[in-house]
């Protein structure tokens, strides 16, 4: 384990102080600097640089990432990820010689699998034949996942643009992955590139009419793609760390590679710096063929940031302009629901219905809560109905026309065939445990309710509408003490509206009011 900065002891730390405040803040840029003064200060503390070189990749200081990344790596403590930083960068200064030592740093390292893909793209750079190459590597199972589209690629780089080739490339567009259509489109240029964008909706054909000449396929062209695609692959907040190393590393490549800025953006956010986020959304050009999905991107940064106002206006922006897609309209219509406005909600669901969402289950699956949520239960049980018709295998569409049908005193019966069946499809569902469970109690059968409960809190310990159910249906079994434990299981996580209702039941049991 590391021990803490050496300068502790023998210098001022306020640079380092400072520099985590603002780290905390999601400050990242002020971050980057102190922790870069931090390590001017003291150049052999790895976990300063730690802490610089993530930063550095956040705001794509890449010399304070690449003087951070070589204190670790002389402490021995570098993480695996350096060595694709340090690759990137010596193949953007044209240093083939200093990326395949960097790659040769990735075996052992859970980036091992990539290894045989920048061993052929290396040789292939040096003029020897990088389809033979990786053909004849051991890729494994997730290698194979990102070797395909780079071995077509080659093909295209080799100027075999033949019929292997096409039938390399008919394979991938076939697999239906709109970026990867991008990317082989982007190398074929207008002439030889548009039927490959052909019905994959305005983000491709926003793409087509931008086509250009034919682009050079070169190992900055694939590696950077490959980069953004693995960013793209990881996504969510878990995974922001790495998200931003693979989209860095990307545009370390090719800094004109829209998508994979707008992949770091997210990740960014993901990793609580909203405003640096913002920041990289807004380099992005106004008349990019990805303008639309940066400014979905950027709707989500507003909301996650709780600037509600701010999203809700870009989002209708988006809902309401004449090339709208259902799923911005969609988009829309979730934050007015998430903002407690459901009336509007339901009308905005409902246009995009009419915009050719009729065939969603979804869509009517929201379009219906929206509508049970702003009151009007009668209009909403059409939609559940057929978000259930539409998607009769999926527990969530029989599971919420059968809480509906029971919370609104409908067809008792059908709502327990709709649950039974859900819990027959979903076995291992949570919601659908406790969902049933709670209907075998309203009914009376209080003991075999009990048991489908036990086994939703078993699924989900923290859920807090299956433990409050649990503590009811153990309290009609007379077993008190056990549902106080359940009550107060459920009070852990248990929503403003439900708080009071829980703590009634801890202080006076089940009575009628509760």
């Amino acid at each position: 384990m590391l021990a803490g900065p050496a300068a502790a002891q023998t210098a001022d730390l306020t640079d380092y102080v400072r520099a985590r405040a603002a780290d905390a803040a999601g400050a990242a840029g002020i971050a980057a600097q102190g922790y870069g003064r931090a390590l001017a200060a003291t150049p052999g503390d790895p976990v300063i640089a730690l802490r610089a070189y993530r930063q550095a990749l956040m705001v794509g200081d890449m010399a304070l990432a690449t003087r951070a990344a070589a204190v670790m790596e002389k402490a021995g403590v570098a993480p695996p990820d350096t060595a694709l930083v340090d690759m990137a960068v010596a193949l953007a200064a044209g240093n083939q010689p200093g990326a395949a030592d960097a790659v040769k740093r990735l075996k052992g390292t859970p980036f091992d699998f990539l290894m045989p893909i920048f061993t052929a793209w290396l040789a292939q750079a040096r003029g020897l034949d990088g389809v033979a190459v990786i053909e004849s590597l051991d890729l494994g199972a997730l290698g194979r996942r990102y070797a395909a589209p780079q071995r077509t690629l080659m093909l295209l780089a080799q100027g075999k643009d033949t019929t292997v080739a096409l039938d390399a490339m008919a394979t991938l567009v076939g697999d239906g992955d709109a970026d990867t259509r991008i990317d082989l489109a982007t190398v074929r240029g207008r002439e030889g590139g548009r039927f490959l964008l052909d019905g994959g909706g305005p983000e491709l054909e926003a793409v087509a009419r931008s086509l250009g000449a034919p682009q050079p396929v070169t190992i900055i062209y694939g590696l950077s793609r490959m980069f953004r695609a693995m960013a793209s692959d990881l996504g969510g907040d878990r995974m922001a760390t790495l998200t931003i190393v693979l989209a860095r590393c990307a545009l370390i490549l090719d800094p004109g590679e829209t998508r994979a800025r707008i992949v770091l953006a997210d990740a960014i956010n993901g990793a609580g710096a909203p405003d640096l986020a913002l920041q990289t959304l807004a380099a992005i050009p106004k008349d990019s063929p990805f303008a639309r999905r940066a400014a979905g991107v950027r709707v989500a940064v507003l909301r996650d940031a709780g600037r509600a106002d701010a999203a809700l206006a870009d989002a209708k922006a988006l809902a309401e302009d004449r090339g709208a897609t259902p799923l911005e309209v969609e988009r829309y219509a979730q934050l007015l629901t998430d903002t407690g406005r459901h009336e509007a909600a339901a009308r905005v669901y409902a246009e995009a219905l009419r915009r050719g969402g009729e065939g969603s289950a979804d869509l009517h699956l929201d379009y219906g809560l929206a509508l049970e949520q702003a009151g009007r239960w009668d209009q909403a049980l059409p939609e559940l109905r057929k978000a259930a018709e539409l998607a009769p295998n999926r527990a969530e569409m029989l599971r919420t026309l059968g809480v509906g049908l029971i919370a609104h005193g409908g067809d008792g019966v059908e709502a327990l065939r709709l649950l039974e069946r859900a819990r027959k499809i979903a076995p291992e569902d949570a919601e659908v445990a406790d969902a049933l469970g709670w209907a075998y109690v309203r009914q009376g059968e209080v003991a075999r309710g009990a048991a489908l409960l036990e086994a939703a809190t078993r699924s989900d310990p923290a859920g807090s509408a299956a433990n409050e159910h649990l503590g009811d249906a153990y309290w009609r079994l007379g077993r008190q003490f056990e549902a106080r434990y359940a009550w107060r299981a459920a009070a852990i996580h248990a929503a403003p509206a439900d708080a009071e209702r829980i703590a009634r039941k801890l202080r006076e049991g089940l009575t009628a009011a509760s």
